[in-house]
């Protein structure tokens, strides 16, 4: 009697399991049979896979579909079956180690939902047009962005040499392949270098690239690989030159900037490089964050009586 209700009593408890992990695990269908984008409500926390393709349109993650807080998204004729709670490596939300695919397949701004605290690493370039970290893709805290048509495999949570949260004593290539300002994320607290100059622009510190609290920042066609946290003298915004070191910092746009520098020790003017006036007090100066620079005055200084 007793093994019986002992049996009775097991077999109870992996059913009530089988149920929990049923639950856990729910299947969804979501439709764009319009061809708009179209919400599908569902608690995504535990991430989403998608789990079988029912339209002729392709679905395609981070392009087609995708998911955040308010649940699952289809657009452009995407149809597919879904399984949420899962986590597998389409997930967006469990990326430990995972990979997902991100899109940009109409040459606009796209966001992958992902965890990028360990760091994001690209894999594989699917896209003919190229994948350029801080160009055509990147990520913050919302996840990762892919634009311009990029489309390629993303390690999360891998903290590869490309990542921009995990730079200690890493690499990055950041990229104004367009000629304006972009910002590749990055800690900066340990100093920045540029190591390779990849443009045929140049890539002048203060000028046409620096970095400050949000990261590294290139301008006017700078491309360049930088090194991260490596504390290196030679292009470091915060690991100035000591003593009898120099920097050249440019008001070419005729604005204010600032090149950041440990001016404690004093500042000189070395060489005016600029048809503009350097005059002290009027179109250079420094102070705390740096040696600042205004009107089209560019610069020699020398850092440390």
């Amino acid at each position: 009697m007793f093994h019986k209700c002992f049996v009775l009593l097991a077999l109870s408890f992996i059913s009530l399991i089988t149920v929990a992990s049923a639950s856990a695990q729910t299947s969804i269908t979501c439709s764009s049979n319009d061809g708009r984008r179209n919400y599908c409500a569902v608690d995504t926390r535990g991430g989403v896979q998608m789990v079988r393709q029912r339209s002729g349109s392709a679905c395609t993650q981070g392009s087609t579909w995708g998911y955040d807080r308010r649940g699952i998204w289809v657009d452009r004729g995407c149809r597919a079956d879904f399984v949420v709670g899962r986590g597998g490596s389409g997930g967006n939300y469990g990326p430990g180690g995972s990979t997902i695919t991100c899109s940009s397949d109409d040459g606009r701004r796209h966001y992958c939902n992902a965890d990028t605290r360990g760091g994001v690493a690209l894999l594989n370039q699917r896209s003919g047009s190229p994948c350029t970290q801080g160009y055509s893709w990147g990520y913050d805290q919302r996840g990762v962005w892919v634009d311009r048509g990029c489309r390629a495999d993303f390690a999360i949570g891998r903290g590869g040499s490309r990542g921009n949260y995990r730079p200690g004593g890493s690499t990055i290539t950041c990229s104004s392949d367009d000629g304006r300002r972009h910002y590749c994320d990055a800690d900066t607290r340990g100093g920045v270098a540029l190591l390779n100059q990849r443009s045929g622009s140049p890539c002048t510190q203060g000028y046409s690239w620096g970095y400050d609290q949000r990261g590294v920042w290139v301008d006017r066609g700078c491309r360049a690989d930088f090194a991260i946290g490596g504390g290196r003298q030679g292009g470091g915004n915060y690991r100035p030159p000591v003593s009898g070191g120099t920097i050249t910092c440019s008001s070419d746009d005729g604005r204010r900037h600032y090149c950041n520098a440990d001016t404690r020790g004093g500042v000189t003017l070395l060489n005016q490089r600029s048809g503009s006036p350097c005059s002290q007090g009027s179109t250079w100066g420094y102070d705390q964050r740096g040696i600042w620079v205004d009107r089209g005055c560019r610069a020699d200084f020398r850092l440390g009586r």
